[in-house]
């Protein structure tokens, strides 16, 4: 059987047999034996001098003590208090509480129902009282600390008498190195549902654990892996924490467990415990999201990415393969060339795989014949970023040319195109020498340097690689008269290839930030005839819409200051922000906050000074930042009220919603300042 067996069964939230230390989920019958686990607390117990019917010892800290064992586990105490939180709604019953205690069974916090509030246990179940079984008896977190597994007691198997109506569950919460650190605990006097609280404080000590894992491996890369890929995103799942030479050097306790037949006290390289190099590992998982591999011991295993920490220096490490030859070595000048695209590549990869799956289909129509695209998008989106990927894919080292459209005009568009002989000399074939033509027809890809400088306009820089066209709306008709050719001339390009197809871009893309059905303008035929010639098209989605947005905001980091490291609450924060200007918009907000940031790490407390919106940047409120449905919804609302000085039944008017509907998406502050006046 696969030691990943225990692990199947189970799953998220569920609890195995054998995993329960105490009588279980029926309550203890009278007369039954006792368990083992729970008898030989007993004995500890009677071996302390404790007698059933004494009263509970009075153990708490004053509160300067407390205090200062709460900063002593500030980080893990945090943690726990989120998780207290959500196990104090899902707890069954009434009269119940749940608590979190340090490794000395110290409870540092904890949470009472009304019912319990007001019983006699709730001035002993308190932050600052000491639950070791030598002051309490046999309870279930003295029990956890000293097994250090998950255990419960109920009723009557607690050794002193006055807790035998309450039924007690705790799990062990650990560090990397497997030490247990905290106890999450819960009491109730609901026996019925004792497996299913049990279940509930396994989860929120699972919860705490890897979060502590994450938190004390910041910045390093963290993968997640489990015998069945559907639980990749469960609790249950092992994590590892990687050095950037491949090295293991943190497990969670899921992890721990799987691998219990391999050593993990010490740093261990990852091929040593799978069937497969970390670097091959890294790039199917950062390309296709998760792998499969088989261990040491031949089980199969599913990877996948929990946390990326600071991926760019781990990117570094990965030779990603181009193609059926990527295996075989290359020599020293390949290896220079590949190493040299890869850093360009880089720069502009895009994980989104909505653009991805664009952007390979227009690689594999643009292979096998020259073309035109319209690239559509909002502003700041990327668009000439991405159709520079787009030409990377195609060309590496074919050039890439810009024009803005706005800059252009009636008198100035000719030269700037086709060069100082004017258009008349681009399409006419006389207007070459024969040695003109014999070296273009020499040039194959470098043919546009060829080319006399006194020629030379973007057309001609642009030979063989892509002419980008920004804001192409805004040309004048008469060089969209001339693009047509331009365009018919690239698509067509065995109807005139003894005239001047070695000076045409392989790829002309006109690129706008305005809808298509905008550009249909009546008095435009000559560009609503280019458009009409246009044969293929990409359509990049607003930044905050970015499936890889996470990795967009990393490399940008990365590219302003390669030293820092951005955490993973700090990132998040960042994609939920409203980017109205997109690209721009990022890359100036990180450049303040990096200069700001006195530390290697970039975290929350960093960013929120340079988040907060000015006049002119209307943001969606809080509640509606988490999906793009309703932040699009939100900003309309915003927006409307915004532009109508705060006049709520104007905006209900326009908008056709109620005005409760308006009040919950404005602060409440700005509705009372709207309604006093």
């Amino acid at each position: 059987m696969s030691h990943y067996a225990e692990f199947v069964s189970g799953g998220e939230g569920h609890v195995m047999e054998g995993e329960i230390l105490g009588a279980g989920s029926e309550g203890a019958v009278a007369g039954a034996p006792m368990n083992q686990t729970v008898s030989d607390s007993w004995d500890r117990c009677w071996q302390a001098g404790l007698n059933r019917s004494d009263k509970p010892r009075s153990a708490v800290l004053l509160e300067p003590e407390l205090r200062i064992r709460r900063e002593q586990n500030q980080e893990l105490w945090k943690l726990a208090q989120t998780e207290l939180q959500e196990l104090f709604t899902q707890v069954a019953g009434a009269n119940y509480v749940v608590a979190f205690a340090d490794r000395t069974g110290t409870i540092l916090e904890a949470i009472h129902d009304q019912e319990f509030s007001s019983s006699s246990a709730s001035r002993m179940v308190i932050p600052g009282s000491v639950w070791q079984e030598d002051i309490r008896g046999t309870n279930a977190l003295g029990l956890t600390l000293a097994t250090k597994k998950a255990t419960v007691v109920d009723g009557s198997e607690h050794f002193l008498d006055r807790f035998d109506n309450i039924s007690c569950f705790a799990s062990p919460v650990r560090n990397t190195r497997n030490e247990v650190v905290g106890v999450i605990d819960a009491s109730t006097d609901a026996r019925s549902r004792g497996r299913h609280t049990l279940a509930l404080v396994k989860l929120a000590a699972a919860n705490v654990e890897n979060n502590l894992f994450k938190a004390e491996q910041q910045g390093a890369l963290i993968l997640g892996f489990h015998a069945r890929p559907e639980y990749l995103n469960t609790t249950s799942s092992g994590l590892l924490a990687l050095s950037e030479e491949g090295f293991i050097v943190g497990a969670n306790g899921s992890a721990q467990e799987m691998l219990s037949g391999f050593d993990l006290t010490e740093p261990v390289l990852f091929e040593r415990l799978f069937d497969i190099r970390f670097s091959a590992l890294l790039q199917e998982v950062l390309t296709q999201g998760t792998a499969t591999v088989k261990d040491r011991m031949q089980s199969t295993v599913h990877f996948t990415i929990k946390e990326i920490g600071h991926l760019m220096r781990y990117i570094d490490k990965v030779q990603f393969s181009v193609g059926p030859s990527g295996n075989e070595r290359p020599t020293k000048s390949a290896w220079s060339k590949r190493k040299s695209e890869q850093r360009v590549a880089r720069k502009s990869d895009c994980r989104d795989t909505v653009i991805v799956e664009q952007l390979t289909g227009l690689t594999k129509r643009l292979t096998a014949s020259p073309g035109t695209v319209l690239c559509s998008g909002p502003q700041g989106s990327g668009k000439s970023v991405i159709c520079r990927e787009l030409l990377e894919r195609l060309s590496p080292r074919a050039p890439f040319v810009e024009i803005d459209c706005t800059l252009i005009n009636e008198d100035n568009y000719e030269q700037l195109l086709f060069g100082t002989a004017g258009r008349l000399g681009f399409f006419e074939p006389e207007f070459f020498s024969p040695d003109a033509r014999g070296a273009g027809a020499d040039a194959g890809d470098e043919g546009s340097s060829r080319i006399p400088p006194a020629f030379s306009g973007k057309i001609h820089k642009s030979a063989q690689g892509m002419l980008y066209l920004r804001n192409f709306d805004a040309m004048p008709e008469t060089m969209a008269e001339d693009l047509l050719r331009v365009v018919r001339a690239i698509e067509h390009e065995q109807v005139v290839q003894e005239k001047f197809h070695r000076l045409l871009p392989r790829v002309l893309v006109l690129s706008t930030q305005k809808p298509l059905d905008s550009q249909q303008d009546p008095r435009r035929q000559r560009l609503a005839e280019l458009l009409d010639e246009i044969g293929e098209e990409l359509t990049i989605p607003p930044l905050n819409e970015r499936l890889d947005l996470d990795y967009v905001i990393r490399s940008v980091t990365h590219d302003i200051d390669a030293e820092k490291i951005i955490t993973v609450e700090a990132e998040r924060m960042l994609a939920q922000h409203y980017w109205v200007t997109g690209f721009r918009g990022l890359r100036k907000a990180m450049r303040q906050i990096i200069r700001n940031c006195p530390g290697k790490y970039i975290r929350t407390e960093h960013l929120g000074a340079l988040l907060r919106p000015t006049d002119d940047d209307c943001q969606p409120c809080q509640n509606c930042s988490d999906t793009v449905i309703k932040r699009n919804k939100c900003l309309t609302i915003r927006k409307s009220w915004r532009d109508n000085n705060g006049n709520v039944s104007m905006v209900s008017r326009k908008l056709g919603l109620s005005r409760t509907t308006i009040y919950a998406h404005i602060s409440r502050s700005d509705a009372f300042t709207e309604e006093t006046n």
